[in-house]
Parts: structure tokens; sequence; C-alpha cells
């Protein structure tokens, strides 16, 4: 769930023929430094590194010699979850660790595509079934509390997050249940070999399409297994889990191999990270000393802290805003034209055991009529995003053009008397977040009511409710809790899998996404299908038809899908912006 957009290519391993989706970077690692391409029986690799490399040639002629020291303080659009990577699914807390915690692989500085090695010494090899992934490491690397980087530490991380158990480590767990289909023996990671300390073998119970771009999401970044086990991580509920709630001593927490390590957090107030004195990549170690991160979840008193010189970079700003940005001086953040995110309003089709109105299909597809969408675009973006045709971006591989319901008030009514509910009955309890901003969501209040506004004049009451982003509106959200509410998706790599199975309607331990409990055997079939696929072709036919589906039964309404500018003082050098609003401010210095 992290935001982006521009780019998206294809890398296939030569040996399998095995399609491996090209990521966007919702939640990247730091990358492998060119220095450490890898071997030469990588041609990918090879090539991957190439583009790091190139990109941070051009981000160091571009900033002029870099000057090390001070501090840098960075205003995010809202607070991070948890300081345990492997527990959160939002881009607050994913822009954070990206800092810290490095995986196998990672993404090239500013793509959103390209897959570079970072603690593995290249990319894997892969058997002819593409069951089997290969992954030779890199060597002489210690986590941030001297811990060894070796194979048993990647196999302890890998085995720990299949074995949550159900409640609070599973319900938070998101992305490894998604990616892998489900925790314990649902999971399609059917054992982890480690014949030496150098290597570590995954054997797949089915081939997985997106098997190894789905790893250059940070939640699957590696952390001391020392720390771990010191600071009783796995321990519930979460809420009394120190590791989780980084109140753990500094060096103690979020330990990772990364360029940065995690100092302390207050909550709604600040995060801080210190400079890796022993970052294992001395060619691209952090220039600033440490980086303060401030939790400014309104628009405006983000801007306003820019302008005032108590933020250096705002990594958000609305695109409303971008103008006055500009005549104050500020650079603007420019990630691209193309988009690689999607806003939507959730229905929920059961809450708590029982069906919502959101379970009729004419209902949904009311709804999907009424809602203007053009204004919100015109109204909260200032015209930069696109009204969506189809539950997927513009540009993502496999997207296919839908006619998705056009704003009409009218056909909305008629099918609300079609739908056979009571006017009595359709009563809206509408969510929206508070004490946030998100690139695709820069005001969530307003188009709430916006949103409620449209509703009320095709027969619906609405009700608007708020929870606050960070302590709740996340969890009610992806744990079903919620009726009908505004969420959206950052993508991860630039793929339907991303959105479509990822993120809202894989099933997961054989259930369908609490989101929505929108059970559809013949849509997870076809997406099952597109992920075990040979080729490209083939997985895009069935993606293909997986947005057929979506369209024709409207479990969510697309909203819009938006560009994602953000802005930084003068001062600020060497920052390399990244169309999934998740860079790598190790090249960052202040002057």
């Amino acid at each position: 769930m992290a935001g982006t957009h521009r780019r998206w290519s294809l890398l296939t391993i030569a040996a399998t023929g095995l399609l491996v989706a090209s990521a966007c970077g919702g939640a990247a690692t730091t990358p492998a430094p060119a220095s450490q391409a890898a071997a030469p029986s990588q041609p990918a690799a090879t090539a991957a590194a190439s583009v790091a490399a190139a990109s941070q040639a051009i981000a160091s002629q571009a900033a002029g010699q870099a000057v090390n020291g001070g501090t840098l303080i960075v205003g995010l659009p809202g607070d991070m979850a948890f300081a345990d990577p492997s527990l959160v699914s939002d881009g607050n807390s994913l822009y954070v660790m990206t800092q810290v915690v490095q995986g196998l692989v990672g993404l090239a500085p500013g793509t959103l595509s390209d897959i570079v090695p970072v603690l593995a010494a290249s990319l894997p090899t892969v058997s002819s079934g593409g069951k089997t992934y290969t992954f030779t490491l890199r060597t002489g690397i210690k986590f941030q509390d001297g811990t060894p980087f070796n194979a048993a530490a990647v196999k302890y991380n890998y085995e720990r997050w299949q074995n949550y158990p159900k409640g609070d480590l599973q319900d938070n767990a998101y992305y490894y249940g998604a990616v892998f289909g489900g925790f314990g023996s649902q999971s399609n990671i059917a054992s982890i070999d480690t014949p030496n300390d150098t290597t570590v073998v995954f054997n797949l119970k089915q081939p997985q399409s997106n098997f190894l771009i789905s790893q250059t999401l940070m939640v699957f970044g590696i952390q001391s297994p020392t720390a771990l086990q010191k600071g009783n991580a796995d321990a519930t509920p979460l809420s009394g889990n120190k590791y989780a709630q980084g109140q753990l001593p500094q060096g103690q927490d979020m330990v990772g191999t990364g360029p940065f390590t995690f100092k302390d957090w207050v909550p709604k107030d600040n995060i801080t990270l210190v400079k890796n004195p022993d970052y294992w990549d001395a060619a691209n170690a952090a220039h600033v000393d440490e980086i303060v991160f401030k939790p400014i979840g309104d628009s405006t008193a983000r801007l306003q802290a820019l302008q005032s010189g108590s933020i250096d970079v705002a990594v958000v700003i609305q695109p409303t805003d971008v103008k006055t940005a500009q005549s104050s001086g500020l650079t603007i953040i420019d990630r691209g034209q193309q988009t690689c995110n999607m806003l939507n309003l959730d229905l929920n089709q059961s809450v708590a055991g029982k069906p919502t109105i959101y379970a009729n299909k004419d209902v949904r597809l009311a709804i999907a009529s009424a809602l203007n969408k053009p204004a919100y675009v015109q109204t909260f973006f200032a015209g930069q995003a696109l009204v969506p045709t189809s539950f997927i971006p513009v540009g993502t591989l496999g997207y296919k053009a839908e006619t998705l319901p056009g704003y009409d008030p009218a056909k909305a009514k008629q099918l609300l008397q079609q739908s056979g509910v009571p006017a009595s009955q359709l009563s809206v309890d509408l969510y929206y977040p508070s004490n946030v901003t998100r690139p695709y969501m820069p005001d969530p209040k307003n188009e709430a009511v916006a949103i409620a506004n449209d509703l009320q004049a095709v027969g619906f009451k609405v009700n608007l409710k708020t929870e606050d982003w960070g302590t709740s509106y996340i969890t009610d959200a992806t744990n079903g809790k919620l009726p009908a509410y505004l969420f959206g998706w950052i993508c991860d790599w630039a793929g339907a899998d991303d959105y479509l199975s990822v993120a809202w309607f894989g099933y997961q331990n054989g259930q369908p996404n609490a989101q929505f409990h929108y059970a559809n055997p013949t849509l997870n079939d076809v997406m099952l299908k597109a992920l075990a696929a040979p080729s490209t072709d083939q997985a895009n036919q069935y993606w293909g038809q997986a947005q057929d589906i979506l369209a024709a039964d409207m479990p969510e309404i697309p909203l819009s899908s938006a560009k994602t500018p953000g802005a930084y003082d003068s001062k600020v050098h060497g920052f390399v912006p990244q169309g999934g609003v998740l860079e790598y401010l190790n090249s960052v210095w202040i002057k």
C-alpha cells in the first residue's frame, strides 16, 4: 500500500520462462551498490545493477559534491503503525522502514520496476518448474546489533512470518498472507533450505509469478533474530508488545542492515533515525547524521511547516498546493505523469457476521452511478488525477479497459428501485480517516462529504463517521469492521496481481478478503491461474478476465487515480524521486 506510478517492465529468468512481474516500489529495499553488481551468470541482475548505478550517478551529478552531517526533517502525511516491518501495510511506516531494514532484493533508486540484489549477491536461480528459488547471499554483513547476517537469519525471519498464529499477528501481517495465500500450511512456501551460511533455497508448492518482485516489499525485510528474540517480538496483544510499539532501547527495535538505525518513536510527534556508522555498503553510506520524521496529517499544516522551515521535506503535498509551493521557492518532487495508485469507495458485504446492503449487486451499481467522479478529480486533485477505467491504473501490467458506470443519478435511482431494498434500509455509515492525507486521498473529510451529498441525492441516508488513521482506521478496515469507507492502494509493483490479488480480492486461508467479504470462487480461480501462468500473454489474459468479472459485479467503486507531488527546501540535495512515494534517503544531503 505504498504509492507509485509511471513505469513497469518485465524481467524473465531465461532458464524457466517464469514471469517475474515488474516492481513499482510500495516497499522497496535499499538497493545494492553498483560496485557489487550481480554475477555475470545473471544477465537480468547485471542489467538491474547497471540501472542502480546510473540512477545514483544522475543524482550525484544533479546535486553536486555531497556534504556529510546535519539533521534532515521530513514531514510525513501520518504516523507509523508499528515498529516491526512485518506487521505494517501503510506507506508512512514503510517510508521510515525503507531507510533501516533491507531484504534479499530491492528496486534500483528512482524506479518502479528494476529489481536489484541487495542482501542477496545476485538475483536467484530458478528451477525449470518455477517452484524453487536459490539465493546466494552477500558475506561480511552484520545487523545493527552486531548479529551476523547469514542464511539462518533469512530462514528465521520467513519461518517466523509463516508461523504467525491467528489473532493480532496474522491480522496485522497482511502482506505475508496476501502474497503467499495464507499462513502455516496455507502458505505457498513449502520449505526453506539452508545448505550453508550463504545459500537459501525457497521451495514453493506452486509456481508464483510474483514471488521475486513481491520480495522487494519492506515487510519482507530481514531483521536480526537476536533482537526479535530478545525483544519478545511475537508477544500478543500487540498493544503490549514493546518491540512492535518501538519502546525498546536504541538498537533493539527494528534492527536491520540498512544505512540508518532506529533511535526512538514518540507516537504522533516524531520518529528519529540515526546514521549507521557500520553500514556494510560504505560507497552508499548515509550523508546526514539524523533523520527526524514528523507526522503531519493536515496537508495545509504540512505545507506551512515546509514554508516556515520547520521541516525540510514534505513527502506529499496536495496537487492544489503545487503552485503555492513553487511561488514560495520550494522544489517540487515530480514523480511522473502516470499513476500507480487507486482511491476506492470500499463496500463490505458482511460486518460482524451479518450481511449489509452492499451484498446486493444493484445497490453497488447504484452507488457507482451516483458518484460524480470527474467532479472529485477537479475539486480535490486540481485535475491532477484520472477517472479510472478499470480496477487498476492505466499502464499497469495486465490492465484492460472496462466500461465502468459513469455519473448517472437517474440510473442510480432506477437501480435502487430494482434492488428491492426498502428506502428505510438505504442507510450508509460512510467512514473516512482522520489525521492523515494520502497521495490518493489529499482531503479525506471533504471528499467523504462530497460522496455523501451525491448518495443522498439519489435516496440514501448517509452517516459520516471517522477514525484515526494510525490507531484504528487501517486495522478496522483491513479486518472487515467498516461497512463503507474510503481506502486506497499505492502499488507495490506495477502489476495487476498487486492490486487485484494482493490488495483486494485474493483469498487467504481459503477465505475471501475480510475487507469486502466478496466471495467469488470464479474470480479467485482466474487469479490463481494468472499467478501460475508461464508467460506474460497468458497471465494478462487471465487478469483481463478478472477485470471483466469485477466490472460486472462492482464489489468496490474506483474513484480516482492520482499523481503524487511532494516538495522540499532549497538546502536539500540528492533527493531521487520514486513513483511509489518511497525514496531512499541515504543519497540525500543538506547544505
